[in-house]
């Protein structure tokens, strides 16, 4: 529920970057990250904008030093006062996640996971990779993660495209294959 909390305001945010300084979505990605990691580490600032008895004026007094402190673009400052306007600061991440997205495929990237019954070398990764990104025709940037259940073969997930060689699937297609002759 809160990826579609989250994907509005990304979407509004990249619309209006991209059409009045696209070159910076990059820098408004690494200062939305910036901010949502500052909240991660001091939650006690993040529950300044959540308390009710902290003023509207106190908490965009607040969000001011923040967005000059730290040098904030004025599209990162206006979405971080509509957040706190709306009472879903603490939907920032997954803010964050989608604006990630959206900047990635402007640029071509998917990031994914795989998820393997051993842990993955950077060379295995890095294999897989390059083998996805020549059949999707972008760039593929993936993490791997651990699932020993899997006994074999591996899961990938690209947004909404999932790529499942595992041992368990192929099992249960042969033998649903099998049943069906």
């Amino acid at each position: 529920m809160s990826r579609r909390i989250g994907r509005p305001y990304a979407a509004a945010l990249f619309s209006v970057v991209a059409e009045r300084a696209p070159q910076a979505l990059r820098e408004t990605l690494g200062q939305l990250e910036a901010v949502a990691e500052a909240f991660q580490r001091e939650p006690v600032l993040l529950r300044v904008f959540e308390v009710p008895t902290v003023t509207p004026a106190k908490k965009h007094e607040v969000l001011q030093a923040i967005g000059k402190g730290v040098g904030l673009r004025v599209e990162v400052q206006r979405l971080l006062a509509v957040l706190v306007q709306h009472a879903r600061l603490h939907f920032l991440g997954d803010v964050v996640a989608a604006f990630r997205e959206l900047v990635e495929r402007r640029e071509g990237t998917m990031r994914g996971r795989v998820e393997l019954p051993a842990k993955p070398s950077r060379a295995q990764l890095d294999t897989l990779a390059a083998a996805l990104a020549e059949r999707l025709g972008v760039k593929v940037q993936l993490e791997g993660s651990v699932r020993p259940e899997l006994l074999a073969g591996f899961i990938v997930r690209l947004g909404s495209l999932v790529f499942d060689g595992s041992l368990r699937t192929r099992l249960a297609r042969f033998v649903a294959e099998s049943r069906a002759r």
